[in-house]
């Protein structure tokens, strides 16, 4: 009896301190990853960002994403499958500002600025999905989108 009691509290104890998933998990589906990498492209005005959603299926249902929203921005995207992984990677270009700043129209002695960011809500983050079968459409909150630097070489 004592030692099922030790047993109880040091449970209860070593319980407490375990970290709780910030990522979404529902019946079906657990995000494993969120990340968002920008690029820049070699004209001026010309970037984006390119998001990478990674999840694990829980069931061996066929799932078909169709929807993603990334920071309040409708993302298109490709869907692979490989096991009980399923890849979401899909791309925003931000809009080109035609008044952009380059080289041969910057003004002598202007200050520079930085440019304006993209007005994004990194709360309106999810997917929905269907389940081979089913007309319901599921719908996965994602918490955030993990900054992620390129690995490629900048272009000339």
């Amino acid at each position: 009896m004592n030692n099922q009691l030790y047993l109880i509290i040091f449970w209860m104890l070593a319980s407490c301190g375990m970290p709780v998933s910030s990522l979404y998990q529902d019946k079906t589906v657990s995000v494993i990853s969120a990340e968002k990498t920008e690029w820049t492209g070699g004209r001026a005005g010309v970037r984006g960002a390119v998001y990478t959603l990674k999840l694990k299926k829980k069931t061996n249902s066929v799932i078909t994403v169709k929807t993603f929203m990334a920071e309040g921005n409708t993302i298109s995207f490709v869907q692979s499958n490989t096991g009980n992984a399923i890849t979401v990677r899909g791309s925003l270009s931000y809009k080109n500002n035609e008044d952009a700043v380059t080289v041969d129209n910057f003004p002598a002695g202007a200050p520079v600025e930085n440019p304006a960011s993209q007005k994004t809500n990194p709360k309106d983050n999810w997917i929905q999905y269907t389940i081979k079968g089913s007309p319901t459409l599921y719908k996965v909150s994602i918490s955030k989108f993990t900054a992620v630097e390129s690995s490629e070489e900048p272009a000339p």
